[in-house]
């Protein structure tokens, strides 16, 4: 069997790990919250999308546009249904970051050890099993630059048109996410530096980005004028340690912080051996140092100015290149043990954060399962209360279960009141109690209320979620309280 084919079956095979990894638990888990939204401004009739899109939406268009026509030709049933393209696009970034890295690395080993890292990325797997625009974008700025430099290096007839499709993917990045212009100012700086372009085309290459751009402006702002502040977005996209770690380490990332520490020492060491410039493994490094590198640090400066940026979705763009990076720098760092000591770590991490994503635990809110809980519990005169953080009561909405606030008045009044069962739904640690534990603590939060606790079950999940019943005291002329049991 010679090399080509060979190289074609291995890379095959990476197709088909990519798959089965983002296909595996497709439909298992809720719709998260931004899936939620999303969903519900793709299902608005055509007439209202771009108005829904600027009231309901910070991103641009594209997205949701597609996700329309998705559900109106093949439905928006089950939720693998929905999530099913940002599947197959994840698949498809494993082959775009081959061919990408093959561009970039004169070695294909480096080609190989990045698709494989796609392909087991945790961060991919993440929003590659989610509705939302962000493996898109991958894959649409990896097409981008594989593209320009395609155009660069090719003679013909042809040449034109890798450069005319490097636009087309760039200017789709833009309009499925606005981080994605960090992207394309780091692409138009490269093309209209090269000389080995025409002036004309650079002219025409940059300036139909900014034309691109620019069209979006009239979308930004009246998204802006409908949401100007996002105060959730804002408490956890701040400039913190946390946030600074787990932006630099967006590839190894994923719903579970796993090992952490260890990806952000893998990614910087990485980088650090990438803008060190040793050795001639890596073409226009230059390029790849921009976006890998650069993008992080943009979003760090920006989020200093107030930009509350610091979320790894917002460095999605960024990803597939930090990926190159990490694969670069365990073929080619030296001296060797620095390259092993890269691919130890990155592989210990990508495989502790695939077990942590694929187990129950991994998941987001499971508001699908507490819906369907308490409605096959449900009776006539019994009442909902639920958290109203967004994460939950967003999806809980969503699934059809009606309930009031925690904390709120009319919570308070039922309280009181003594005269239903009350369904409690609430969030719990990352390191939940046992149901024992928790009817403890269920029992002296509520005896001021005079309830008892007659069913308990803890939903596993990134955020557990306690469903706890409690019923009021037996009163004269009542008949007993009837379901007292823990067992869920």
């Amino acid at each position: 069997m010679n090399s080509a084919r060979l190289a074609r079956l291995a890379l095959v095979a990476l197709l088909g790990l990519a798959a089965a990894n983002f296909l595996w638990q497709l439909g298992s888990s809720s719709y998260y919250v931004d899936e939620v939204l999303a969903v519900n401004v793709a299902l608005h009739p055509l007439s209202g999308l771009l108005h829904a899109i600027d009231t309901g939406e910070i991103s641009p268009p594209a997205y949701f546009a597609f996700l329309h026509e998705w559900a109106g030709h093949i439905g928006s049933g089950p939720a693998w249904v929905m999530r099913l393209p940002s599947a197959i696009c994840g698949v498809a970034l494993v082959g775009a970051v081959y061919w990408l890295a093959s561009l970039l690395c004169e070695r294909r080993a480096v080609a190989y050890a990045a698709a494989a890292l796609t392909a087991l990325s945790p961060f991919v797997l993440q929003y590659a099993q989610l509705a939302q625009e962000y493996v898109f974008v991958m894959l649409s700025s990896t097409a981008a630059v594989a593209a320009a430099i395609e155009a660069l290096r090719r003679e013909g007839p042809r040449r034109p048109l890798w450069l005319l499709g490097a636009w087309a993917a760039a200017v789709l990045a833009l309009w499925l996410h606005y981080t994605a212009g960090l992207l394309m100012l780091a692409l138009c700086a490269w093309v209209a530096s090269s000389k080995g372009f025409p002036q004309r085309w650079r002219a025409a290459f940059v300036g139909g980005c900014v034309i691109a751009g620019a069209a979006l402006i009239p979308v930004l702002l009246r998204q802006h004028q409908a949401i100007p502040a996002r105060n959730g977005v804002a408490a956890s996209a701040g400039v913190t340690t946390a946030t600074v770690q787990r932006i630099f380490e967006t590839p190894l990332d994923g719903r579970v912080d796993a090992l952490r520490l260890l990806g952000v020492i893998v990614t910087v060491l990485a980088l650090a051996w990438l803008l060190a410039g040793r050795g001639q493994l890596v073409r226009e490094r230059l390029l790849l140092a921009a976006i890998a590198a650069g993008i992080p640090l943009a979003l760090f400066v920006l989020s200093v100015f107030g930009g509350h940026l610091m979320l790894t979705r917002y460095a999605a763009v960024a990803a597939p290149f930090m990926i190159i990076a990490i694969a670069a720098a365990i073929v080619g760092a030296r001296p060797r043990p620095l390259g092993a000591l890269i691919a130890v770590g990155a592989l210990v991490v990508v495989l502790a954060g695939l077990i942590a994503s694929h187990r129950a635990q991994g998941f987001y809110f499971d508001a699908r399962g507490v819906d369907g809980y308490v409605r096959s519990h449900l009776r006539p005169g019994d009442a909902v209360l639920a958290t109203d953080e967004p994460g939950s009561e967003i999806p809980l909405a969503y699934y059809g279960l009606r309930f009031d606030a925690l904390g709120g008045a009319t919570a308070d009044a039922l309280l009181r009141a003594h005269r239903q069962r009350l369904w409690v739904i609430d969030d719990l640690p990352a390191n939940p109690p046992s149901i024992a534990e928790l009817e403890d603590y269920m029992r002296t939060g509520f005896r001021g209320f005079e309830y008892a606790v007659a069913r308990a079950r803890i939903f596993p999940g990134v955020v557990p979620v306690a469903v706890v019943l409690v019923v009021p005291p037996e009163r004269p002329g009542r008949g007993p309280v009837a379901g007292h049991s823990s067992a869920g």
